[in-house]
C-alpha cells in the first residue's frame, strides 16, 4: 500500500477448510456472512481509505515456536494429517486445520505489522480459528494457536514494538494469552470477561496478576453477569485508561469477542453494538488513533454481521451505522444497581492488588 489507510481488513480466506464433521458454533459461516456483507452490500473496499488484505504469508513454524512448544505444534500438524477429529474442550481439528490455523496467525501478524509500520492507522483481523484460549502447549475453547500472542512476539522480535498491551473483551477470559505472558513484562495482558468462578474457562481470576518480572502486567477484570455498556465503559475509564497511561505501550491490540453482546444468552452479558463501537473508539483515542483489532469468539452469525459493521465504522471514525441500544429492554433497576455494586467491589479488589504497580487515585 502506497498511501496510509484509515483501516485495513485482513482476512484468511482459507478458514473455510476448518470445519467440523459434526455441528459446531465455531464454523465458516461466522466469517462468510461478515465478509459477504462488507464486500457486497456495504461495498466497503471501494472506499479509498479502507483496504482488504488477503495476500499475506502464513505463520512460519519458527514464528509459532516463539509461543508454542514444538511438541504441541507437531501434535496439531500430525493429528490433521491423520484426518483430524474432536480433541475435547469444544475444540476440533479437520484435515486442513493446520493450514487454516497458520493462516489465521499470519493474518493477525500482518494486521499488526500494518499498524506498527504506519501503513494503516487501524486494522481488523477477521480470522478463524480463534486463539486466546490456546496456551504454550494446549488447545482450548475452539482455539488452536494463539494468534495475538504470536503476533505480539513477532512485533517484539522485529523491533516494531518494545511494550505491547492486549485488551481482550471477549466474554470469556483470555486465559491462554495470560499464561503465555504470565512472567513477561513486555506484553501487558488485560482481559475483561464474565466472572470465571462459574463460567468457562474457570481461569482468569482477579488475583492472577503475573509472576516474577511479569507481576503487575497481567490484569483480569471479572465482570458480573448482566454487565453492559455502562459497566464496560466504566472499567475502561477507571482501569484500562490509567494502566495504559502508566504502562505507555507503543502498540495496542484489542481482542473482540461478539459473545459479550446481549443477544448471546449463554454468556449473559449486556454489551450493545453501541457499546462495542464506543469502547473501541475510546481505546483508539487512547492510542492516538492507532489500534489493531482481532476477532475472537461470537457465534450468532446474524448479529456478528451487525457488530462487524459497528467495529469497522468505529475504526474508520464514522458515526455508528445504526442504533443498537437496549431501549428499555434491559432488566430492572434493581438488576442494574446489583450489577454495578458487584462491579465496583471487584474493581476495588483489583485496584488494591495492583496498587504497587499503578496509581488509580486520579482515575
Amino acid at each position: 500500500m502506497s498511501d496510509i489507510k484509515k483501516c485495513a481488513i485482513v482476512h484468511n480466506t482459507n478458514h473455510i477448510v476448518h470445519k467440523s464433521e459434526v455441528s459446531s458454533p465455531e464454523n465458516p459461516t461466522r466469517l462468510i456472512r461478515i465478509m459477504n456483507f462488507l464486500e457486497g452490500r456495504l461495498r466497503l473496499f471501494e472506499r479509498p481509505d479502507c483496504t482488504l488484505v488477503t495476500d499475506f504469508p502464513p505463520a512460519t513454524e519458527d514464528q509459532l515456536r516463539t509461543v508454542h512448544d514444538e511438541g504441541y505444534i507437531n501434535f496439531v500438524k500430525n493429528y490433521c494429517e491423520r484426518g483430524g477429529g474432536f480433541l475435547g474442550d469444544s475444540t476440533y481439528l479437520a484435515p486442513n486445520t493446520f493450514k487454516a490455523a497458520i493462516s489465521a496467525v499470519g493474518a493477525v501478524i500482518k494486521a499488526s505489522q500494518l499498524v506498527a509500520c504506519g501503513e494503516a492507522d487501524t486494522s481488523f483481523a477477521l480470522v478463524r480459528p480463534p486463539g486466546h484460549h490456546a496456551s504454550t502447549d494446549s488447545f482450548g475453547g475452539y482455539c488452536i494457536f494463539n494468534n495475538a500472542a504470536i503476533a505480539s512476539s513477532v512485533l517484539l522480535d522485529e523491533g516494531l514494538a518494545e511494550r505491547i498491551m492486549i485488551v481482550d473483551i471477549d466474554a470469556h477470559a483470555g486465559n491462554g494469552t495470560m499464561r503465555i505472558f504470565y512472567e513477561d513484562p513486555t506484553v501487558l495482558n488485560l482481559s475483561m470477561h464474565r466472572d470465571p468462578h462459574d463460567f468457562y474457562p474457570h481461569d482468569g481470576f482477579i488475583h492472577q496478576i503475573g509472576r516474577g518480572k511479569g507481576r503487575g502486567y497481567n490484569v483480569n477484570m471479572e465482570l458480573p453477569e448482566n454487565s453492559g455498556d455502562e459497566e464496560y465503559l466504566y472499567v475502561l475509564e477507571k482501569l484500562v485508561k490509567p494502566i495504559h497511561e502508566q504502562y505507555k505501550p507503543d502498540f495496542t491490540m484489542c481482542l473482540v469477542g461478539f459473545d459479550s453482546h446481549y443477544t448471546d444468552t449463554q454468556c449473559n452479558l449486556q454489551l450493545t453494538g453501541n457499546g462495542y463501537y464506543e469502547f473501541v473508539r475510546r481505546l483508539k483515542e487512547l492510542n492516538k488513533g492507532k489500534l489493531s483489532v482481532a476477532i475472537e469468539g461470537g457465534y450468532n452469525t446474524t448479529e456478528n454481521v451487525n457488530l462487524a459493521h459497528m467495529m469497522v465504522f468505529s475504526l474508520l471514525g464514522e458515526k455508528p451505522p445504526y442504533d443498537d441500544s437496549l431501549n428499555g429492554l434491559s432488566t430492572s433497576m434493581m438488576r442494574e444497581v446489583k450489577t454495578r455494586t458487584l462491579l465496583e467491589e471487584k474493581l476495588r479488589e483489583l485496584e488494591e492488588l495492583l496498587s504497587d504497580y499503578y496509581d488509580f487515585k486520579t482515575a
